[in-house]
């Protein structure tokens, strides 16, 4: 739906690397929407309307949804 990328180095522990946030519409209800990051995409790749799948990365003793690509 939406997507930026960002530049902004927030803290100390953060990432220096620029990163896409983006809002995800899932297909299993409309305006169902995730705010999310993509992820294992290079930044001038992404665009509004491409398919994505979700993937989970582990942050102690959660999970959290990130999505990728759906090639």
């Amino acid at each position: 739906v939406a997507f930026t990328i960002n530049h902004q180095h927030w803290s100390p522990e953060a990432t220096t690397e620029r990163y896409i946030i983006a809002i995800v519409e899932l297909p299993e209800q409309e305006g169902l929407r995730q705010t999310t990051n993509i992820v294992n995409c290079e930044l001038d790749e992404v665009h509004i309307g491409m398919p994505v799948r979700v993937v989970f990365e582990r942050l102690d003793d959660v999970a959290v949804p990130l999505f990728e690509p759906d090639r």
